[in-house]
């Protein structure tokens, strides 16, 4: 039995403490006021439990963070599928994602860049169950101490977790549904000054595998002979994903910390069929030519990185300095074999065809950073140094011939290059506040010495030194104790990726060939955002009004030459935006939320010497549902929709998807959940349209994804720790690589 005077302590406290954080947080718990009389009408208490509830989404006007452990009903999807609920993320027909309807941005796993991770997100995001992550962060405003990228923001995928319990702890959950199965397994623990912990997870789609189709049609504007060709696609693939990471930190004093960490990941997948019916027809409608290809393959994505750290803490916590180093090893196979059938006029086609293109990325980075407060805690000066040294190889080859074991190296298309790229870096940034104003500036300077060695295929080798300042400003005046607004500035760069470089043709269809440029420069960028944002106890959101200008993108320019259309790069877009995007969480009753989510944005693009321009508006919105209902029943509807997008020479139409889960926990402290989720379940295909329009072709596609989902899971959590393992802090994030084309293309999972 505990007193009525001790109560009545104990509980000023947690009220102070309550009316504070309500003043602050989305998403508590019901406030309780100074004046109610908690205590009136009871006699006799054994115990009070207080209960707060965390919030799913915050933000900070530069940082998102969205919770999947408070989202049961995520449970059982996969992560591609648990983007689809972020605010300003969304993803497409063709799974392709986008931050605030840009598609160029950066992943990492907590706060560290995977390279292959980036490079083959969807497929590898498809793959990788919802369960493996604990909390994505969006990251739109990355200041001097982030590498000076020109993305429209970071995913920050963290996989670390914290217990509710002291002692060991540990997690395990299955799931089966109709888009894969999988299983995860998480455990950490802690022996006097040293914390572990340990993560694996496995999916496959074996039980049903997807089939993907499409329906093609490209007009040769130039030609009366093969004026109209109409293809039919049919893809089906198998995918295996396995996951695994390890961190530990150890304490040797109260002023020092050192940690290392490890992560694999490896995805393959098998392409049991990809058939191509081709048919092309004259002007008056005559059939002209036809055949039908048909293909295997396979498609292989191995990443794996380490890291080590030190940290020393001198008289404040923010008083430090680190130095760690980094390694990122990448592989990247896609080899497919195609057999041909020449039904008319198709001659000039091989029997029996081979493409494989195989890439490596190596990735060593060294860095040290320094803390230094002035003037108390209100005043912060940052400083540091960095090193990147990237060694990448890509290795491609296609191969002909009438028989299928007699296959001859085609000279004009073979490709053996080498990149290399040194990056050296330098920032200072400051951050300060004067009562309700909050500054923060900073500057960065890179020197990057890149080339590429052509050991086989055409190319000129070459080696160029750039030199980049980047600088970047915000002010924010703290309008209120939940309300601010900020006004900031940033200028990023954006350097192009191997693939983009490599000067192979990848032939994956007969009328259609996709090949690098290795003269491509690296990006700048230059945003200006005013954000408004206000989280009161029942209603909390931002909104942000955006603009952002660049005069050397490298863009997706589309050619035609003999009736084949050919994908490659070049530093030729002039590229403005301008619009406004934001989202509102509305906290209904302590069981009840909804969130809405969206963007409009206006773009325009125009080439070099303006024979190519494209403009247009586009937006799109989210909206999500959540009610704890009686029995601690957990119920979440989900959906959202996008206009679509333009490129410099095409346009992408409209998509939408929707989903509904169901999740409840069971024994004591919720250590059993069963989560049961759909997704997309009233069609069989979420069709993805585009158009690309060019001087002598014009293309217009129609691709059928099966995204609908129906599924299962279940997850335990057991132990007693509540400590995590610590971080230092230590800047090891590599975000300035471009991705890859915003259309897709290849094989995708």
């Amino acid at each position: 039995m505990i007193t009525t005077r001790y109560i009545l302590a104990y509980f000023g406290t947690i009220i102070c403490c309550l009316q504070m954080a309500g003043q602050t947080n989305a998403g508590s718990a019901t406030t309780i006021e100074a004046n109610d009389t908690i205590i009136s009408g009871y006699t006799d208490l054994d115990e009070i439990i207080i209960e707060a509830k965390k919030e799913l989404i915050k933000s900070d006007g530069a940082t998102l963070t969205y919770d999947l452990e408070q989202d049961d009903t995520s449970k059982g999807t996969s992560v591609l599928e648990a983007l689809k609920k972020v605010p300003m993320i969304s993803v497409d027909g063709q799974d392709n994602i986008r931050i605030k309807g840009d598609s160029n941005f950066r992943i990492y796993v907590n706060g560290k860049e995977e390279p292959m991770l980036t490079a083959n997100a969807k497929q590898i995001l498809k793959a990788m169950p919802a369960e493996s992550v604990s909390k994505i962060e969006v990251i739109t405003e990355p200041g001097a101490k982030y590498d000076a990228e020109g993305t429209a923001g970071i995913i920050n995928l963290i996989t670390e977790r914290k217990q509710r319990k002291d002692g060991y702890a540990g997690s395990l959950s299955a799931n089966i549904g109709a888009a894969d199965e999988g299983l995860s397994a998480y455990g950490r623990l802690k022996h006097n000054r040293v914390t572990a912990d340990a993560n694996v997870n496995y999916s496959d789609n074996e039980l049903m595998k997807r089939s993907n189709v499409t329906r093609q049609e490209t007009i040769n504007l130039s030609g009366d002979d093969l004026y109209q060709t109409l293809q039919n696609f049919k893809q089906k693939y198998g995918f295996r994903y396995i996951g695994g990471g390890l961190n530990m930190s150890w304490e040797p004093g109260d002023k020092d910390l050192i940690t290392l960490t490890g992560n694999v990941f490896s995805v393959n997948a098998d392409l049991t069929q990809l058939s191509v019916n081709t048919r092309s027809f004259s002007k008056e409608g005559q059939l002209m030519q036809a055949y039908s290809q048909n293909a295997n393959g396979r498609m292989e994505n191995l990443g794996l990185n380490g890291s080590a750290s030190y940290k020393r803490l001198f008289y404040r916590n923010s008083h430090y300095i680190t130095a760690a180093y980094g390694f990122n090893y990448g592989k990247d196979l896609l080899a497919l074999n195609y057999s041909n059938e020449r039904e008319l006029n198709a001659e000039m086609i091989p029997a029996y065809e081979r493409n494989k293109t195989t890439g490596y990325t190596r990735e060593h980075t060294v860095t040290t950073d320094y803390s230094q407060p002035i003037y108390g805690d209100t005043h912060l000066i940052e400083t540091g140094i960095k090193g990147v040294f990237r060694r990448n190889t890509a290795n491609s080859g296609q191969y002909y011939g009438n028989l299928p074991g007699e296959l001859t190296e085609n000279p004009d298309n073979i490709s053996l290059t080498k990149q290399l790229q040194d990056i050296y870096a330098v920032y200072l940034s400051y951050s300060g506040s004067f009562n309700k104003i909050a500054l923060k500036a900073g500057l960065r300077y890179e020197h990057t010495y890149m080339g590429m060695d052509f050991e086989r295929g055409t190319g000129e080798n070459y080696k160029r030194h750039l030199n980049d300042v980047a600088p970047n400003g915000a002010v924010t005046w703290l309008i209120g104790p939940a309300t601010n607004l900020r006004l900031a500035y940033q200028m990023r760069i954006t350097r192009p990726n191997l693939t983009q470089m490599n000067p192979y043709r990848l032939q994956i269809i007969q009328n259609e060939i996709r090949m690098g440029n290795p003269n491509l420069e690296s990006e700048r960028y230059h945003n200006l955002t005013l954000t408004y944002s206000n989280y009161g106890r029942i209603f909390g959101g931002n909104l942000a009004l955006e603009g952002s200008r660049s005069d050397n993108t490298i863009e997706e320019y589309i050619y035609s030459d003999a009736n084949i259309l050919y994908h490659t790069y070049a530093n030729i877009g002039h590229r403005q935006k301008i619009g406004l995007n934001g989202f509102l969480n509305v906290n209904i009753t302590s069981n009840m939320s909804a969130g809405i989510n969206g963007n409009i944005f206006y773009t325009s693009i125009k080439s070099g010497e303006g024979s190519l321009s494209n403009h247009g508006w586009n937006g799109s919105y989210g909206a999500n549902f959540n009610y704890t209902g009686p029995w601690k029943m957990k119920y979440s509807l989900y959906g959202g929709q996008s206009t679509g997008d333009i490129s410099l020479q095409g346009k992408w139409y409209g998509w939408y998807y929707y989903g509904i889960g169901l999740g409840k926990s069971f024994l004591q402290n919720d250590a059993l959940t069963v989560a049961l989720n759909a997704s997309n379940f009233l069609t069989k295909y979420n069709y993805f349209k585009n158009k690309i329009e060019t001087k002598d072709q014009y293309q217009r596609s129609s691709y059928g994804n099966p995204s609908w989902n129906v599924g299962i899971s279940i997850s335990w959590n057991f132990g007693h720790l509540s400590e995590q393992v610590k971080t230092t802090g230590a800047n090891l994030e590599n975000d300035d690589m471009k991705k890859g084309g915003k259309t897709g293309g290849g094989i995708g999972l």
